[in-house]
């Protein structure tokens, strides 16, 4: 198992809040996990990560650490090639990288939540 600190901002805990209520989850661990399992099981990749979509407007780097997640190996490997494939910003550590990954992800499940996979 990989655990790392997810570093999110004030809007993406928001959605996070607001999908919680949708799905009657009470954990922001699971929810988030329900988002990464449910983007990966899309395979829309360039749907989800597409370059007009995950640019920053500002603030990139005022994400903060929220709290900390753990997923097995391959889904984190998963999630580091998909930041490698993609025009991102570059960060300073893996958790920001991998925190950039899953902060679109949530943005993109904000925008389409019925694609959400349970």
């Amino acid at each position: 198992m990989k655990k790392f600190n997810l570093r999110l901002k004030e809007p993406h805990l928001e959605v996070l809040n607001d999908l919680k209520e949708k799905f009657s989850i009470t954990s922001n661990k699971e929810m988030v996990d329900k988002c990464i399992k449910s983007a990966l099981s899309l395979k829309k990749n360039d749907l989800i990560f597409s370059s007009i979509k995950e640019k920053c407007s500002g603030g990139c780097y005022a994400s903060e650490p929220q709290f900390e997640v753990e997923m097995n190996e391959d889904t984190f490997l998963q999630l580091k090639k998909i930041y490698t494939e993609n025009d991102f910003d570059d960060y300073q550590t893996v958790d920001e990288e991998i925190s950039k990954v899953i902060r679109c992800i949530i943005n993109f499940f904000e925008e389409d939540p019925k694609l959400m996979k349970f």
